[in-house]
């Protein structure tokens, strides 16, 4: 069931089919919030200004968060879901430019809208994240030198992802995109069963449904996945790394150095 209640000092640690999960099959509340990188950077004194007033909601797979020229109605912290930014042609065409996971934050900063957002915002998969109110946030990030200086770095790792997938999805063929979107996928989950249709994909990389369900079915003939009605389960991880572009590995790397650039600069910041 979605679980709207706020928590208080308590965090979503492990997807409910993770190894790591609690024994009982439920997911694992008992940990901080050290799940969101965002949050995790956030010293104790930081971290009051949001934890009273964040909720912790359950997004299903293909939830729309916001449509373009919309208001984002609130902030979102991923923790074991991702969300998907298209943009969406006047013709109604859509592609997907970036995902934002639980190494970031979705809000009106990162993501460039300036009020009105300029792409439609969907969650990728079920999963859980951290939702807090709008004008909570725009008050922490007046406050705060060091919330600031994550939104950059947010900024930062959301450019890599858009210049490289824009690249992609110009110059190189579908199959080797759906091995892409797949290993990033992964490589945000850490589970080999990835939640996603055709007509999801078909939206996200810009193609017809008719067009997925073919590349898909050459990549399933060479065993490398398995296909469901609802998911698509990943069978040889370095088959698909072959079969893929670059592409993964640069936008992978790229937010890795990122993000190790950062170490340490954020407690700069409070000094």
């Amino acid at each position: 069931m979605p679980c709207n209640r706020p928590l208080r000092g308590c965090a979503v640690t492990h997807q409910a089919n993770d190894a790591a999960a609690h024994p009982s099959g439920m997911i694992d509340f008992s940990h901080s919030f050290d799940t969101n990188r965002f949050l995790a950077a956030l010293d104790r004194d930081e971290r009051a200004a949001l934890i009273a007033n964040l909720q912790l909601v359950h997004l299903k797979s293909g939830q729309v968060l916001c449509e373009p020229g919309e208001m984002l109605a609130a902030v979102y912290l991923p923790v074991t879901t991702a969300i998907s930014l298209q943009y969406v042609s006047s013709g109604g065409m859509t592609l997907e430019v970036a995902e934002i996971g639980s190494e970031s934050i979705v809000c009106d900063d990162v993501i460039g809208g300036s009020g009105r957002m300029p792409c439609r915002a969907v969650a990728c998969r079920d999963g859980f994240v951290y939702r807090l109110d709008r004008r909570i946030f725009a008050a922490a990030f007046d406050a705060s030198p060091v919330i600031r200086h994550l939104v950059f770095v947010c900024v930062r790792l959301l450019m890599a992802q858009v210049s490289q997938i824009t690249f992609c999805s110009r110059h190189h063929v579908l199959k080797h995109q759906l091995c892409r979107w797949f290993l990033l996928a992964y490589d945000r989950s850490r589970s080999i069963e990835i939640q996603v249709t055709h007509s999801m994909l078909a939206q996200m990389l810009g193609v017809r449904r008719e067009t997925v369900t073919d590349a898909a079915g050459e990549i399933q003939k060479l065993g490398l996945i398995r296909q469901y009605r609802s998911s698509i389960v990943l069978g040889d991880l370095g088959g698909l790394e072959k079969l893929s572009c670059g592409c993964r590995a640069i936008v992978r790397d790229e937010m890795k150095r990122i993000l190790s650039a950062d170490s340490g600069v954020a407690a700069a910041a409070r000094a």
